[in-house]
């Protein structure tokens, strides 16, 4: 039996639909988290879950973080859910991500902050997509998963002019 994608593993345990998800541009987010993970793991970080959250993350870490998710057009708010949903928070809701890694269901509870947390995302879209910020794809400019780390990893690497310690 074939995994479940994550779009679709969310999709199933926060009973929503795939076009929902698709709405608050997730699978972007997860694309771009993922790819934040296994960087991290190959430079054989501990924990490389801990490269995506907000609180236990270094701090050029959070920043490019923080970029990377400012190019995709999320606000802050946008940015705080996001990262509660899919990196957990420290009042030990463990995160999609996490959860979908373990192939563990969500409890009701969990389902409930989760699907709070998906609210946030939904209620702040309207603001985002009346806003001139974020990521503009056109027709001619398809979405591939490359796409988000690509074009934003440049901006997260060190600078080596200025003497920076080099990866």
């Amino acid at each position: 039996m074939s995994r479940m994608t994550f779009g679709e593993w969310t999709a199933d345990q926060l009973h929503v639909t795939e076009e929902e998800l698709d709405a608050v541009n997730l699978t972007p987010v997860f694309d771009l988290f993922i790819s934040r993970i296994e960087e991290a793991r190959r430079r054989g970080a501990t924990d490389p879950l801990t490269t995506i959250t907000t609180k236990r993350a270094g701090g050029n870490s959070r920043a490019c973080t923080k970029r990377m998710l400012e190019q995709l057009g999320f606000s802050a708010p946008q940015r705080r859910a996001v990262h509660r949903l899919l990196a957990g928070s420290p009042s030990g809701w463990p995160g999609l991500l996490r959860l979908y890694a373990v192939s563990a269901d969500l409890t009701g509870g969990q389902r409930q902050y989760a699907r709070r947390q998906l609210q946030a995302l939904r209620t702040h879209d309207r603001a985002r997509s009346r806003s001139s910020a974020g990521c503009v794809v056109s027709a001619s400019t398809p979405y591939s998963a490359a796409t988000p780390t690509t074009a934003i990893d440049d901006t997260c690497r060190p600078d080596r002019s200025r003497g920076a310690p080099s990866p």
